[in-house]
Formats: structure tokens, sequence, C-alpha cells
């Protein structure tokens, strides 16, 4: 009986693995689209506000351009590479088991990036919202709740972008599994 599931195994793909193959599909393409609206919604993020003299323009805080660039730099490169792998995996559905480990590596890699950046970008948005006396940054969001919304926006839809790159891995790593026995 045990040579009878092997055989089986062998000859055709389980059942599972289409469904798998096609959850995958959907995860990816749903982190094309939040790595997409969450570079978007960050590179459009700016609100100007006067204060007598002084014109304020919030599009870029000195203290956390790096940041910003950092966050809007690793999504699109996630954007881009979701985008590859999805059109790469779905045109080669047939020979998606060769490509599966390495789209995995590459997957792990994007999590790991996007994982980085969304930190640096929430530890900006806090001292922006919260301010910072060490810093000698002033609570910014109370007069800028525009642009502070759209921080917060597009670091929400880059988290989730994460989440969907965390079940990637986690669908590669139980079709693996599968597929050894």
């Amino acid at each position: 009986m045990e040579t009878e599931t092997k055989v089986y195994s062998a000859t055709r793909p389980a059942p599972s693995s289409n469904s798998t193959q096609l959850l995958g599909f959907i995860v990816r393409f749903l982190a094309v689209l939040l790595t997409f609206v969450a570079t978007i919604v960050m590179g459009v993020a700016k609100q100007t506000v006067n204060w007598g003299i002084i014109v304020c323009e919030e599009k870029i805080v000195k203290r956390s351009r790096r940041s910003w660039t950092y966050f809007i730099v690793v999504n699109t490169l996630a954007f881009v590479y979701s985008t590859l792998s999805l059109a790469l995996s779905m045109a080669n559905r047939a020979n998606f088991r060769n490509m599966q480990v390495f789209i995995s590596i590459a997957d792990l890699i994007m999590l790991i990036f996007l994982f980085s950046t969304n930190g640096a970008a929430v530890a900006v948005a806090i001292i922006i919202e919260k301010g910072d006396v060490r810093l000698f940054m002033p609570k910014i969001c109370g007069y800028v709740g525009k642009f502070c919304a759209h921080i917060t926006a597009s670091i929400v839809l880059s988290m989730i972008a994460s989440l969907a790159y965390a079940l990637l891995v986690l669908l590669a790593i139980v079709s693996l599994r599968n597929s050894s026995h």
C-alpha cells in the first residue's frame, strides 16, 4: 500500500499542490498590489504648512529622508520582483517545481528587506508623531495630519505585503515538504 502512494505521488502531482500553487499566485498578486500602492502612497506624501514667516514642507523631513527613501526603494524592488516572479511562475506552470526553490529563497530575501524597511519607517513615524526632545523633533503630526496619514497608510500596506511574503514562504515550505513525501 505504501508503494502505491509513492507511485501515485511520483507520477502525478498531489491534488493539494494545484490548490497550493493557485493560492501562491493569488498571494503573490496581492503582494504586487500592496507593494505598488505602498510605494505610491509614500511617494506622494506631502503637505505644506505655513507658520508665520517659516514655511515647512513635510514632503521631506531632513532627519527622516533616508528612511522614507529606503522604504520607497525596497517597496519598489519588492514590486518589480513580485511582478517578475508572478509572470515567470504563471508562464512556466509546468516547470514551476524546478524554479520553486529559487523563488522561495528570493521571497525570503524580499521578506527580510520588507521587515527591515517597515521597522525603519515605523521608528521614524513614531518620532514624527510623538516627537523627541533629544533629537529636537517636535510633534509634527499635529500640524501635518494628511502627511502622517499617508505615511501610516503606506506602512500598513507594506506590513500586509510582508505578511503576504511570509505566507508565500510558508506555502513554499509546505509544498516542498509535500513533494518530498
